[in-house]
């Protein structure tokens, strides 16, 4: 399986060019994002949060806010990846509404079957289901995309720029240097470690809420850790040969 290893990925020119398209194609995925939602990518949470309350209960979707109290009758707790906690809630007309959330406080922990809750339905979604004087949002509820394409950007750009830098980096020297250096091999092996890092960092803040500076301070010490781990395995190499 060595060529599966870092310097087995950097022997093969074909490995090494797919590297360096994958991370240009990581960096340019990012700026397209980036250039399509910073803009006005709070637009839908801004009408959210200004929209006026509903003076009677609309027939169909509408711009404004309106509450209904729900009857809970099911809360489906799961720990299976890539599936949401949820509640399912009926409605005085008998309708059933499905309410999925990110995180289970501070309502949805609180609910069991029977339970009565206030919903809010804004554009025929239910967006927010209230019980005891807290309040939850749903993952119906608008986002600010802002928040999430830079939390993106932050789990790409990195590991993008480093994949780019190491293979285009080994490709130049290819012929002064048939095998690839200590440099070479810490460097694409940081850039796939930042990848992860990225990954791994909003899910420790996830509890919080998307919050893009809170992620950065907890990226920027793992990716500190990761580069000076990285410098010291270049310079070990280096020192065996």
């Amino acid at each position: 399986m060595a060529h599966l290893s870092l310097r087995g990925i950097l022997n093969s020119i074909v490995m090494t060019a797919l590297n360096l398209l994958a991370g240009l194609g990581l960096v340019v995925l990012a700026a397209g994002l980036l250039a399509a939602e910073v803009p006005d990518g709070d637009r839908d949470l801004r009408a959210y949060e200004s929209a006026a309350r509903c003076q009677a209960p609309p027939r169909a979707p509408a711009d404004c806010r309106w509450t209904a109290e729900f009857t809970v009758s099911e809360v489906r707790l799961t720990y299976k990846r890539g599936e949401s906690d949820r509640a399912y809630l009926t409605d005085a007309d008998g309708d059933r509404w499905k309410a999925s959330f990110a995180n289970r406080a501070p309502v949805l922990n609180t609910l069991d079957e029977g339970d009565r809750v206030t919903g809010t339905i804004w554009r025929g979604r239910l967006t927010e289901v209230a019980a005891e004087g807290a309040s939850q949002r749903t993952h119906a509820a608008p986002a600010d995309m802002r928040t999430r394409v830079l939390i993106g950007a932050l789990i790409l750009v990195p590991g993008g720029v480093l994949m780019t830098a190491a293979s285009t980096w080994r490709l130049l020297r290819l012929r002064a240097h048939p095998e690839p250096t200590p440099g070479m091999v810490a460097a694409l092996g940081l850039a796939y470690a930042l990848f992860l890092a990225g990954l791994f960092s909003p899910l420790l803040v996830s509890a919080g809420g998307e919050n893009f500076w809170t992620t950065l301070a907890v990226w920027v010490p793992i990716a500190a850790v990761m580069t000076a781990a990285a410098r010291f395995a270049t310079v070990r190499q280096r020192r065996m040969r």
